[in-house]
């Protein structure tokens, strides 16, 4: 899914009506200008059809009469009416092209909509994003696009599982020597807790066991759904652990 300005489609039709109501003593660099900017919306938006029209024989031979005119020079009554022509056929197929295209209006969360969709590293601490690895920089990114999109369930399953590649992370941060071979998120807590020196927060424990016994797990379960309000709680709860645990790193 593309992130494109609403704007673009609102610039196609002021160029449209502006092209079509030029007089005849408009320079033709003015013309020369407004159409190439057209042209390039019309690409940016993915209006084919409109773009196709454009290398027609008819808007060539408009293009034609066009370059015999210098750029200071007014572009004269017959390539005005020719121009005026040109534009209220393209504006038809504008028309008619729109019809097939859809907008979807992404709805107001809890939380930011430009950081969820765009800029997911200003929910953090500045610089905390940074610290994370790869994977944990994709499933938090996944987890804020989902919120955003109405995807609750997804969003849920990529938030836990960046949450628990964070503490992995984590995990190896504080255990330099007899890891766990196969570190899992309940073994993680446990060998954390433990710890006689140096130990984690207990709160920052607590809060992590707290995600894994209410959602980590039972997310695991195939028939498990969350609405968006679930998954924007648990997004808040995953998004303070995880930049406590990059605090350390």
């Amino acid at each position: 899914m593309q992130n494109r300005d609403s704007y673009d489609y609102v610039l196609i039709g002021i160029v449209l009506r502006l092209l079509a109501n030029v007089t005849a003593a408009t320079q033709k660099s003015f013309v020369i200008e407004e159409l190439q900017k057209l042209k390039f919306n019309l690409t940016i938006v993915g209006y084919d059809v409109c773009c196709s029209n454009l290398n027609t024989t008819f808007f060539m031979e408009l293009e034609s009469k066009l370059d015999d005119i210098s750029d200071d020079d007014p572009i004269g009554e017959p390539v005005r009416r020719a121009l005026e022509t040109e534009m209220n056929i393209l504006e038809r197929h504008v028309l008619s092209e729109g019809i097939t295209k859809k907008v979807h209006v992404i709805p107001e969360r809890r939380f930011n909509s430009n950081f969820l969709l765009n800029q997911p590293e200003k929910l953090f601490k500045v610089g905390t994003f940074d610290k994370l690895s790869q994977l944990a920089c994709f499933d938090i990114t996944s987890s804020c696009k989902c919120i955003l999109y109405g995807e609750g369930t997804a969003a849920a399953f990529h938030i836990l599982r960046a949450t628990e590649e964070v503490l992995k992370c984590y995990y190896f941060h504080h255990k330099k020597q007899k890891r766990l071979k196969k570190p899992m998120w309940g073994s993680m807590l446990k060998e954390l807790s433990n710890k006689s020196k140096n130990k984690p927060p207990k709160t920052l424990l607590n809060s992590l066991d707290l995600i894994r016994e209410s959602y980590r797990n039972p997310t695991q379960h195939p028939d498990a759904i969350y609405e968006i309000d679930a998954a924007q709680d648990l997004l808040g709860l995953c998004l303070d652990v995880i930049g406590k645990m990059a605090e350390e790193f």
